[in-house]
């Protein structure tokens, strides 16, 4: 279908106006020879580089005229849908009994360009050698495929016929009766082909295997994200085999068959999908199979053109990598399927590189980064954030920073010249070990036990978790974990978790997760576990685990920047940053670390708080008090007689 050139320049020559880009990450020129409606596709490597989440694919890209104007374009992706499978008007089955050779002949529909050929059988089981013809007038004919192997047994299907696109208008298959009996065919369908459903090789490398419950997972690399993938092909040298097969969603049957010195195969998984990660997992089914042997894996993929008006000759700058990018709307969006197919002009394009213009700050999002005074006279302790460049910093909270705040922040604070700076607390799931001497201490008391002391890195030590390795290849165990505590009253024993642990013959020396029930707060906590009439457990190695927590927050420009914490009575803050929560996190992050620990006024104000003495006033009033007790229980007591 043509479009009228005056229309296509009206809704083309509408343009967003200027913008700065230093919010993308990656451009490249393009060079367009002369104005008019251009068409080119899009670089691997431009399209690895687009940022965007959700909504329309490569929604980042920019297009820019060589006068700075940002010009309207469309993305004419191919249709990532099934290619429709037609049934045939005419089909008619004959029995050549002289030849023993069963003959379908069947007509496409009218116009139709076609691909792919689909036979139907309500047969259960069998297996044929056919030959498949085509013709343009019904009258000439020729051989598409010689010798092929039909097939329906215990699951396992092959029906079609596959070859190059081609305005058939007759097909033939003629079916080998000689070895087994005629089987019934009923119809066929025909598959009409999308004119751009082009593909090219994609690169495509195994980085890893795991082997699971009856299944294989491939890890693969495509070399590059935001591939729209099309066919994924498997090399084995497996004879005989037949899989079950996932990715990206698209699910296929893999099989391999031998009959009578003739193979049939289908290794194809037809994917179809915009595959937005450079590693992407194929999962192979094996049921009670062995694992397949994969070679190699070979894949095609589709081009990603666009296409714009082009006002001027000259260089183009083409814009993308922008996670913050909203998507464009332009008005040509409603002409996409008739400019997918317009005639346009090619353009040149350059290598794709990284943007010189780029700034971390300038994707991140536009909020208030002043937030109300604040004296931090209250608080014990402070670091200085190091950084070296404006935006959304994101600063890891170390254990000891941890050890001396309130489990949930509410006593941290990020200060910039007197003022407070609203920040995100992000504990985004991950953990970090360390490990930490652990020793076997005897109890001649208790001699079926066993006791360990394991020594923590320090007081109040944010753990979550202990990891424990034993050589012991047979036991089956309760584990406690606890620590001591002094009070005015004497020690108590205070219980951090319990846990069963067991192994048996022919399992792998796994370390054992042990989950405390909340983080200790001594310096040195204690593991335990009655033996009963058995050998000692032996542990030879222990190791700590503390969930990550990061503060992410907003600054407009170097200057120092310090974290308060250690002021249990602090209020809890409330920040309206919560509502643009999503928008932090896809911004281009500065990373920063925390500097030496000061201490501040707080400290000596605090220095007597639970885990000190008390203070001196305090003993001093509660000796008055004492006093004036006792006073007053000798006045109640009866005098001496003499």
């Amino acid at each position: 279908m043509k479009l009228p050139l005056l229309l296509i320049a009206l809704c083309l020559s509408s343009t967003a106006g200027a913008a700065d880009f230093a919010a993308w990450t990656h451009r490249q020129t393009v060079r367009v020879t002369q104005p008019g409606l251009t068409r080119i596709e899009l670089e691997p490597e431009l399209l690895d580089a687009s940022q965007t989440k959700g909504g329309a694919a490569f929604h980042d890209l920019r297009i820019i005229s060589p006068g700075k104007v940002e010009t309207p374009y469309i993305i004419a992706l191919p249709r990532i849908i099934r290619p429709e499978m037609v049934e045939v008007p005419e089909f008619r089955a004959a029995l050549n009994p002289n030849t023993l050779n069963t003959v379908l002949e069947f007509r496409p529909p009218a116009a139709s360009t076609t691909s792919e050929v689909l036979l139907q059988t309500p047969a259960a089981s069998f297996i044929k050698s056919a030959t498949f013809e085509a013709s343009l007038d019904g009258t000439r004919w020729q051989t598409l495929a010689s010798n092929e192997l039909l097939c329906r047994q215990n699951g396992t299907e092959r029906l079609r016929f596959t070859f190059a696109p081609g305005a058939w208008t007759h097909f033939r298959v003629t079916l080998d009766d000689a070895r087994s009996k005629p089987v019934v065919f009923t119809g066929a369908q025909v598959r009409r082909d999308l004119p751009e459903w082009r593909t090219l090789s994609q690169p495509v490398k195994i980085r890893g295997r795991t082997e699971t419950a009856g299944e294989t997972h491939l890890k693969l690399d495509l070399g590059s994200a935001n591939v729209l993938l099309g066919n994924v092909r498997l090399h084995t040298p497996e004879a005989v085999f037949q899989r079950d097969a996932a990715l990206l969603g698209a699910r296929a049957t893999l099989f391999r068959l031998q009959h009578e010195g003739r193979s049939a195969e289908d290794l194809d998984i037809g994917v179809h999908q915009l595959a937005t990660t450079r590693e992407v997992e194929l999962v192979i089914r094996n049921g009670d199979s062995p694992p397949l042997r994969i070679e190699s894996i070979e894949a095609t993929r589709h081009p990603v053109p666009v296409v714009f008006q082009a006002d001027a000759a000259g260089e183009w700058q083409f814009y993308i990598g922008n996670v913050q990018a909203p998507e464009p709307r332009y008005d040509i969006a409603a002409l996409s399927d008739k400019l997918r197919d317009a005639s346009a002009q090619s353009a040149m394009a350059s290598v794709v590189e990284a943007n010189t213009a780029f700034s971390k700050k300038a994707t991140a999002p536009d909020v208030e980064d002043v937030g109300p005074e604040i004296d931090v006279s209250p608080w014990s302790f402070q670091r200085p954030v190091e950084f070296k460049e404006a935006g959304v910093l994101v600063v890891e909270l170390i254990p000891e920073v941890l050890a001396r705040t309130a489990n949930d922040l509410h006593d941290m604070r990020v200060v910039r010249e007197g003022h407070q700076i609203p920040f995100l607390a992000i504990k985004p799931g991950v953990d970090r070990e360390v490990e930490v001497p652990i020793t076997e201490v005897p109890d001649p008391e208790k001699p079926r036990w066993s006791k360990w002391d394991i020594q923590m890195p320090f007081a109040n030590f944010p753990a979550s978790e202990l990891l424990l390795d034993s050589p012991t290849p047979l036991f089956a165990r309760t584990l406690t974990v606890s620590e001591q505590h002094l009070t005015e009253k004497g020690h108590f024993e205070r219980i951090l978790s319990n846990a069963n642990w067991q192994r048996l013959p022919g399992q792998a020396a796994n370390t054992f997760h042990l989950a405390l029930y909340t983080a200790p707060r001594a310096a040195t906590i204690h593991l335990a576990t009655d033996n009963g009439d058995n050998a000692r457990l032996q542990i030879t190695a222990a190791r700590v685990v503390y969930p990550v927590v990061r503060l992410m927050f907003r600054v407009p420009d170097t200057k120092p920047v310090q974290i308060c914490y250690g002021n249990r009575r602090a209020p809890y803050t409330r920040y309206d940053l919560q509502l643009v929560r999503p928008d932090f996190e896809k911004a281009t992050q500065v990373a920063a670390t925390l500097g030496e620990e000061e201490k501040l006024p707080g400290y000596e104000a605090d220095a007597s708080g639970p885990s000190g003495k008390g203070s001196p006033w305090l003993w001093a009033a509660l000796a008055l008090v004492v006093g004036a007790l006792l006073w007053v229980v000798a006045k109640m007591l009866p005098k001496k007689v003499e």
